[in-house]
């Protein structure tokens, strides 16, 4: 009896010492995507380009974004487990950067950008599906100490890709006097890491779970899967308030994701703070990220001591105070980088504080039935949400400039605010009801 006893906890044991050897670089890989676009942006800017073909340029990258319940779909029914998904998505992603790089010298680097780039991207989306699929029926990563640390892997990928990075192409302008060779190095490095992350995983990370294979449609896709999950979002008002509510939501981040780094790098006679790329790698990508990290975690503390329901209104407050933040930096663009570092440090905690509740809710759509596929949708919808904004954040910039941009922000941030607050009481009525109605039942 000792003995079996001895061998079942060696068995349960033994992984989860395993487990660290590829659970924070599984999350740093995943955080990576989202340095490489800000990296994109960044770089484009440097390049010479204005403000309405970035947000053009990056908006249309994140379009496969949009696709992921697509791509949720082709993991779940194509055949392969999880593990090959993931190194295969590592390796396209290293290859692509490393030609990204190898064109970013020439004349025809914004072609190869937009060639190669969205290799990166898909592979990254579909990298992300796979992880999450790697992950989630295992009992260790619901402890709250692992998410703790998923999240501090994704900020590590964030503060290695947009404050290292960007703070050496800064410095190796100045020292080589070369844009191009400069932004190109950094490229190098960055599908040097996505390699290194292949190899390690190669090594390290166990067998994953195979995906469900059932009967496949044309191409092995089952698209009826997708407006079964559609359909069952929009069962329901409260069901389509809450989609209406949440893409009203996540406006001002939507408005503002692309043009912040844009605002904090132009010219002053552009409107914009004239940070240096070391400058604004320290601002944006140290203390903004750091920021960030400590709002996530504060509003993941929130809604966990209370239900989500009840920080609706705070964090939309938050975003609200975020907007702020940045009109008060557009009408005063003789601040010194101590007050941008400290201003930045304010914006990462809104941000952080306040998107808590957009995840919440995508959360809440996908948990009704436990689908991967509704969380996906619902996902999707938001950043079909950001591309738009985007695309159009960029044009009306360039039309009115930043202090007017963010007013607009403003606006959208006292929408949500307003939304939260008639959503709240409107609940709260709700409540009251149901609690009359069952008292007078029960008499």
């Amino acid at each position: 009896m000792t003995d079996n006893t001895t061998t079942n906890n060696t068995k349960t044991t033994a992984p989860l010492r395993m487990r660290w050897s590829w659970f924070p670089s599984l999350h740093f890989g995943d955080g990576m995507l989202l340095s490489v676009l800000v990296l994109t942006t960044i770089m484009m800017r440097r390049y010479g380009l204005n403000n309405s073909q970035i947000a053009l340029y990056v908006s249309l990258l994140a379009i496969p974004f949009t696709l992921r319940p697509l791509f949720e779909m082709v993991v779940t029914y194509f055949r392969g487990t999880t593990k090959v998904w993931i190194l295969s998505a590592e390796f396209i992603s290293a290859l692509s950067l490393w030609l990204v790089a190898f064109t970013l010298p020439t004349t025809y680097w914004l072609q190869g950008t937009l060639c190669f780039m969205p290799f990166v991207v898909v592979s990254g989306v579909f990298y992300s599906i796979a992880a999450n699929r790697f992950y989630t029926d295992d009992e260790a990563t619901a402890n709250h100490q692992h998410r703790l640390f998923a999240l501090l892997s994704k900020s590590l990928a964030l503060l290695f890709g947009i404050g290292v990075m960007t703070m050496l192409a800064g410095n190796m302008e100045v020292v080589t006097r070369n844009v191009r060779y400069s932004w190109s190095l950094v490229f190098y490095i960055m599908a040097g890491v996505e390699f290194c992350i292949w190899l390690w995983h190669s090594i390290f990370l166990p067998g994953g779970k195979k995906p469900v294979v059932a009967k496949k449609d044309i191409f092995g896709l089952h698209g009826h899967d997708h407006v079964k999950a559609v359909d069952l979002m929009m069962q329901g008002w409260r069901n389509r308030l809450m989609l209406c509510f949440f893409l009203i939501f996540m406006l001002p981040l939507s408005l503002t994701i692309i043009i912040v780094p844009l605002f904090l790098i132009d010219m002053t006679h552009n409107g914009g703070l004239s940070l240096a790329p070391q400058e604004l790698g320290l601002a944006l990508g140290t203390v903004g990220v750091v920021a960030t990290f400590v709002g996530r975690w504060i509003g993941k503390l929130a809604i966990r001591r209370c239900q989500w329901k009840e920080c609706i209104i705070p964090m939309s407050t938050a975003l609200l105070t975020y907007s702020i933040l940045l009109e008060n930096l557009s009408n005063n663009i003789a601040y010194s980088l101590f007050d941008v570092c400290g201003i930045m440090l304010a914006c990462g905690i809104a941000i952080g504080f306040g998107s808590n509740a957009y995840t919440a809710i995508v959360e809440l759509f996908a948990t009704k039935d436990g689908s991967q596929l509704r969380r996906a949708t619902a996902a999707s919808l938001t950043w079909t949400t950001t591309i738009v904004a985007g695309v159009f954040a960029g044009l009306i910039q360039m039309d009115i400039g930043y202090r007017q941009f963010f007013l607009i922000a403003i606006a959208a941030s006292v929408a949500s605010v307003t939304l939260a607050v008639i959503f709240f009481v409107f609940r709260s009525k709700l409540t009251a009801n149901s609690e009359n109605c069952t008292t007078f039942a029960s008499k």
